[in-house]
């Protein structure tokens, strides 16, 4: 199993159809190629996580990679898994404020993150942060 944690920036602002538009795409595409994982959108920014079979996950990447609606791609974690992060969810999906309590922390990395200013060691955290942000809103119970 394969794991690849990326940000980028917008190209643009986001509406809610564009993001929509992209969740309903992903979803899909997803369920069909065995890929789970979350989209966060940031302040103007994206923080994803994709999780599957390794040809998925990079073929997915490649696209987002060439996609017109991505800026500053940048991989924070690239690596092979044992379990699924986030196995119940074809395609998570937030619109985080950085201005509310649960969110600052996972707004700061981000940003960071995007302005290429965490290391890989640091990069890591992130995959805490959105483990423990998955179980607060999919009701699975914290360890």
């Amino acid at each position: 199993m394969h794991q690849l944690v990326y940000v980028s920036a917008a190209s643009w602002a986001m509406s809610n159809a564009d993001l929509n538009g992209i969740l309903d795409v992903s979803r899909r595409n997803n369920r069909r190629d065995g890929v789970t994982g979350m989209l966060l959108y940031i302040d103007g920014g994206f923080l994803q996580v994709l999780e599957g079979p390794r040809p998925a996950v990079q073929e997915i990447f490649a696209h987002i990679r060439r996609d017109p609606r991505h800026n500053a791609v940048r991989v924070l974690v690239e690596q092979e898994i044992r379990e699924r992060l986030f196995a119940g969810w074809s395609m998570g999906f937030d619109r985080l404020d950085p201005g509310q309590p649960r969110t600052a922390d996972v707004f700061a990395v981000t940003h960071e993150a995007i302005e290429n200013a965490v290391s890989p060691e640091e990069a890591a955290d992130i995959a805490i942060l959105l483990r423990n942000f998955y179980k607060v809103n999919s009701g699975v119970r914290a360890a």
